[in-house]
């Protein structure tokens, strides 16, 4: 799936990046460019931290605004 569109950045590359050790957004942001353009994808990138931090009470949220913005940029 495909989570910054602006980039052209999949979830596995994100997992990728988290099993490597890169696990801040800072981290994320150099190593895939990812939430440097229009920060739509930014909201799901946090919740991968989130679960990749063990904090899974949000891993599953998605937030409204967040759908909004990716219904515009596709």
């Amino acid at each position: 799936m495909i989570v910054c569109i602006c980039s052209n950045v999949q979830d596995r590359q994100i997992k990728a990046a988290l099993a490597t050790g890169i696990d801040t957004l800072a981290g994320l942001k150099e190593a895939l460019d990812i939430a440097n353009c229009c920060g739509c994808c930014e909201p799901m990138v946090h919740d991968f931290l989130e679960a990749h931090h063990g904090d899974g009470a949000k891993a599953g949220y998605i937030d409204i605004a967040q759908v909004d913005c990716l219904a515009y940029a596709v």
